[in-house]
Order: C-alpha cells, then structure tokens, then sequence
C-alpha cells in the first residue's frame, strides 16, 4: 500500500460507511461511522441520508471523504489483507456494469471493487461464474458500487478500504465464523488512520 495513500487518508476530513457493527468496534475510533446495513438498497439510503443530513458542508465543496470500509471477498488478495480500491462495478444486473474510477487517492490503485445482490460463493452462484468473477474483480462485496455511484454523480471524494475475508468462494456460515478476526484488523486499520 502506498504511504501517499495512507498519509492521504489519515489527514483527510473522512465517514466511515460501514456494513455491519460486527464488521468494526468502534470504542476508539473518533471518526464518524455511518452502518448502512446489508447491501446496495440500504448503503443507498444511507448516503443519500448522510448527504441530505449534511447538504450546507458538500454544497459549499467542503464534504469529508466518503470512505466504505469493510470486508470483501477476493481471489486475488490474502485473508486478512486491506485494499484501497478505486475503480467500481456492479455485478447485479449486465445492463449496469459498466466500471467508474474516482481519482481521490493521490496514488491510483486501479483496484477494482465489485458490487453484487448476493454473497459471492457456492450457495449464489456457479463454479463458473465465481471463476469469471475471480478474473475481472479484485475485490467483491455488496456496498460500495451503491455509495461510489452517489459519489460520483455529485463529484464527492470517495474510497473502499476493504479487508479480504474471504475467497470469494466460500460460505456465509463460513463468512460468519471468521468475521471476529477481519473485525479486529479492519479495527486496527482504522485506529491507525486516527
């Protein structure tokens, strides 16, 4: 990870657009945190809420960074490793792939993040399609395609920071039994950026 990024991130005014409360403990953590819940409808609503919510500071062009942190599922990174991702697809609907860049970081990345309606393992979806995503993404999750196209349309600065959970192959049982140890590194990620 480049530390422009990291040095970047850690000065900026910043949200953490969150998941799940199990995904961070946020005892320490002084920036703000925004839980949107579980997928591209409810990290909708949450941003547009945000947004709505604080209209006087992102009409005036002084908005923090919209940051989505959380888990991702990749074949391409370790468990345990954090991404910033920069380039964003939805992986819900064909008509709607097309990808989007933000250049917020001072260091581009070209991590790809994509955005699907369902948990990507055996139970949603065929070996074939898990494979064809494992090729076109480096990481997947369900939120943040949601908040980037918000960020985008409005010209607001946006990041993933995501912890690979998983191989994107797996099960949500299996997702679940983990998520206790990508909790504390996501944790420890954002308490560094402090």
């Amino acid at each position: 990870m480049d530390p422009k990024n990291l040095e970047f991130l850690r000065k900026a005014d910043k949200v953490y657009f969150v998941a799940m409360k199990d995904e961070i403990d946020d005892t320490d953590i002084k920036t703000p945190i925004v839980y949107t819940g579980v997928g591209k409808g409810r990290a909708t609503r949450a941003i547009v809420r945000y947004i709505f919510d604080n209209y006087e500071r992102f009409a005036s062009g002084n908005g923090p960074v919209i940051v989505s942190l959380g888990t991702a599922g990749s074949g391409k990174f370790r468990k345990g490793e954090i991404v910033l991702a920069d380039t964003f697809t939805n992986i819900g609907d064909p008509f709607i792939r097309v990808p989007f860049s933000f250049d917020t970081l001072p260091v581009p990345t070209g991590i790809s993040c994509a955005s699907s309606d369902y948990f990507i393992g055996m139970e949603n979806f065929s070996q074939e399609e898990i494979d064809r995503f494992h090729k076109d993404f480096d990481c997947m999750e369900m939120e943040a395609y949601a908040i980037a196209s918000v960020c985008k349309e409005l010209n607001i600065k946006f990041v993933a920071v995501k912890c690979i959970s998983d191989g994107a192959d797996s099960r949500v049982t299996d997702f679940d039994t983990e998520l206790p140890r990508f909790r504390h590194i996501i944790t420890d990620f954002a308490k560094g950026l402090e």
